[in-house]
């Protein structure tokens, strides 16, 4: 069985993401998890984008554990950051994604809801063309509001048939009714995220579309990476899917290319 690696926290300091960098190491700690991809917070990814993939970029090179860190050795890369660009930022922003990506990040982040703009709508283009360059993956927080349903992701998906998206949520929780439909088409460039998706659904997501497709992740701190990680091992057991719980995204994430 591979480590071990939750796919989605965030280090922050604002309303739901105020989560100090030792206490998520802590957490993770707890919960036996190995490495975690660690994300800019929400004002971050809607605005000051530059700024937060900076400070992920600090935060994931001195945390605990890290290359330069302060905690025990062994445990290099121990966050793996990731960066965000606002589609309407335009050319400064794919600018900005390779200049991240070149400073380390691994995932780009997309909130359609928090950055104002309908996944489909052509003003993403740009940075979904620069990904596929990178063969960078496209994290999407889809789920509790209209402008990123799972249905509309793979829509996009399609579009982009050689670009790497990851379906953060599974639609969870208002846009679960749409998960067989986006499962059942198979899609070869598109994964499904499990944080906030509902223990007993993940069974059901994994028979449809198997312990390949599927990337365990907390969004801690709005979720306990110990609690995640139990409930879904109940469901989808870690021993019989490591795909799920580690390489699926560690594959992702290690053919990344500058």
């Amino acid at each position: 069985m591979s480590s071990i690696i939750d796919a989605y926290t965030t280090s922050g300091t604002e309303r739901e993401t105020a989560l100090p960098v030792e206490e998520l190491i802590r957490q993770l700690d707890d919960a036996g998890i190995a490495r975690a991809v660690v994300a800019p917070e929400d004002r971050e990814i809607a605005v000051h984008n530059r700024a937060g993939n900076e400070r992920i970029a600090r935060l994931a090179a001195d945390a605990p554990g890290s290359p330069g860190g302060t905690g025990a050795p062994g445990n290099a890369g121990r966050l793996i950051p990731a960066c965000t660009v606002n589609p309407w930022f335009g050319a400064e922003g794919v600018k900005e994604l390779s200049r991240a990506v070149h400073a380390g990040a691994r995932m780009l982040v997309l909130a359609p809801a928090l950055q104002g703009f309908y996944l489909g709508d052509e003003i993403a283009n740009p940075l979904y063309e620069a990904a596929k360059e990178m063969l960078l993956p496209v994290y999407v927080h889809t789920g509790p509001h209209g402008p990123a349903a799972p249905t509309q992701l793979a829509l996009v998906a399609m579009q982009f048939p050689r670009t790497r998206f990851i379906m953060g949520h599974c639609g969870s929780t208002d846009h679960a009714h749409d998960m067989p439909a986006a499962l059942k088409l198979k899609l070869p460039n598109l994964w499904f995220e499990l944080s906030l998706v509902r223990p007993f659904a993940i069974h059901h997501w994994g028979k449809i579309a198997g312990d390949e497709r599927l990337i365990f992740g907390t969004s801690a701190p709005r979720n306990l990476p110990r609690h995640e990680l139990q409930h879904a091992d109940l469901s989808w057991p870690i021993a019989k899917n490591s795909g799920t719980y580690g390489r699926n995204i560690e594959a992702l994430l290690a053919e990344v290319r500058p």
